[in-house]
């Protein structure tokens, strides 16, 4: 399923997860050859307009300290 993931320095990036992960889990995403962002899974919000058949999944992700 194809999810916005936000709350990056690089702005926001578009991924292909089978899984969602939960709040509170840690992601890391390797979006180049040496290029990755992570962080910690803030929220997870859908948006579904069912008329449009149309489902969005955004996470929110903040940074690891």
């Amino acid at each position: 399923m194809q999810v916005h993931i936000d709350g990056l320095e690089q702005g926001t990036i578009e991924v292909n997860l089978e899984i969602l992960p939960r709040e509170g889990e840690y992601l890391r995403i390797m979006y180049g050859a040496d290029a990755e962002v992570h962080g910690e899974v803030a929220s997870i919000n859908h948006y579904i307009n069912q008329h449009a058949n149309e489902h969005k999944i955004f996470i929110t992700l903040k940074p690891i300290n």
